[in-house]
Parts: structure tokens; C-alpha cells; sequence
């Protein structure tokens, strides 16, 4: 087991040897798309949770719509990411860290609900955590597709524009940008939290929903074309990957 400190918890959490127990005989995927479905700005500021997590909202709560680089600008991303990840730090912290800690002696189950919402089309929050000499450094992507028999996990890494990255299982860790990461936790408490729902809810209100329409008039996705091609009726168009 490794500990980390953070704040005035012990977080407990088992390193990357451990997952390998659990790998699971299918492939599950999303059909998330980094370079349309994640945010096209830099990281810099540590606004790794929101990113994750406003991706992941926004591609499951508006299939059909056109993809989250197309309805928000590069200003309006630097928004949600701040004031997003000003929420889960006054907020979810705390929760998260207990979460983790209840569940260090049962990764299994974690990370059975983890590959079996990929499976179901859901992409998944991941966190990884390294501890160095000034404590614990925190680091959250977002996974979309699974492949057991490889042990990789894609990801989407908000440290990363347009780059496809993995988490090898078997190598026991992920490195981002200059830190090398070697413990995971699967916040399944964090996936449909009530408070940060409505929170992304709201954002998207403020910072989308004003100007979606002009979006939605010019967007086209590949469904679309396709049934103006085929004569396709609206009720079996399917643009973007799984629904709800």
C-alpha cells in the first residue's frame, strides 16, 4: 500500500501491480473523440478535474449534439475549467479522499463499475496520484476504452492536446508531462455526483446554451450526412457513439 496525505487524511490507495487481477475478458470502448470531444486548451492553471469531467458530462448528456469544441471557444473553456475546478476543490475533495481510502482493500469492485461503464459506452474519471517530497501531487484524466488484453486503458490527459494517450496496467505507472504517477483510484462517488451535475448543468446554461442555436444551425455531424445521403429519417440518426 502507499499513503498519501491530504490535508488532514490518509489517503490509501493500491498501486498499478493490483489492477492486473482485475482485467476482464471484453473490450469495452466510447466513442469519444479527443480531438473534438475534449478541450482544446492547456492545463497549465491545474484544471485537470474539470476538464475530465466536463468532457465526460458533456458527451454523455448531449448525443446528437455537435461536440464540446464546437460549442464552446477557447475563453469560454478557460471559464468552465476555473470555476469548475474551483467547485471540486471547495467541494469534492474531501469526499473523494474518503472514497478512496474506504475502498483500498476493494479496487475490485472500483474498478469492475469502472470497466463496466466503459463497457456501456460511458467514458470513466481516473485519478492517479504520486507522492513526492512535497506531499501528494493529484492528476485526473478521463478513460474511454479498455483493451484487457493488452492491460492498456486509453485516456484522455488534459496535460495533452490532441494526443491520444494510455495507462499500461502491466507497467505499474503513467507518467504526464515531468511527474510519473504510480497509484489509481476509480471515483465511482464522483461519476454522478448531484452537486457537480448541477453545477456543469449550470456552466452550460451560462457559457453554451446562448449561443448553441447559431452553433446548431451550421453543425452537421456524421450521422447527419450520412442520412441526407441515405434519406435516413431524424428518429435514426445516431451522430456521436452510445446514448444514455
Amino acid at each position: 500500500m502507499l499513503l498519501f496525505c491530504f490535508g488532514r487524511r490518509v489517503w490509501s490507495v493500491v498501486i498499478f501491480v493490483a489492477l492486473c487481477a482485475f482485467t476482464q475478458p471484453f473490450v469495452a470502448e466510447a466513442a469519444f473523440r479527443v480531438n473534438e470531444d475534449s478541450f482544446s486548451i492547456s492545463n497549465s492553471p491545474g484544471y485537470c478535474f474539470a476538464m475530465a469531467a466536463f468532457a465526460r458530462w458533456y458527451y454523455l448528456s448531449h448525443q446528437g449534439e455537435p461536440p464540446l469544441r464546437k460549442v464552446l471557444d477557447k475563453r469560454s473553456q478557460q471559464s468552465v475549467a476555473r470555476e469548475l475546478q474551483n467547485f471540486y476543490s471547495r467541494n469534492l475533495i474531501s469526499l473523494q479522499a474518503e472514497y478512496c481510502n474506504k475502498y483500498h482493500n476493494r479496487q475490485a469492485e472500483s474498478f469492475q463499475h469502472f470497466a463496466e461503464g466503459l463497457l456501456k459506452g460511458e467514458p470513466r474519471i481516473v485519478l492517479l496520484m504520486n507522492k513526492g517530497p512535497k506531499g501528494a501531487i493529484l492528476h485526473a484524466v478521463l478513460a474511454y476504452d479498455y483493451l484487457p488484453e493488452h492491460s492498456l486503458v486509453k485516456i484522455y490527459d488534459p496535460n495533452y492536446i490532441n494526443q491520444e494517450r494510455v495507462l499500461d496496467l502491466e507497467r505499474k505507472e503513467y507518467t504526464s508531462l515531468d511527474v510519473t504517477y504510480n497509484a489509481v483510484c476509480f471515483p465511482e462517488v464522483l461519476q454522478q455526483h448531484p452537486g457537480l451535475m448541477r453545477k456543469m448543468e449550470t456552466l452550460y446554461a451560462y457559457h453554451v446554451e446562448r449561443r448553441a442555436p447559431a452553433v446548431m444551425a451550421t453543425w452537421r455531424g456524421p450521422a447527419a450526412s450520412a442520412a441526407a445521403r441515405h434519406g435516413s429519417s431524424k428518429q435514426e440518426q445516431h451522430p456521436r457513439g452510445p446514448t444514455k
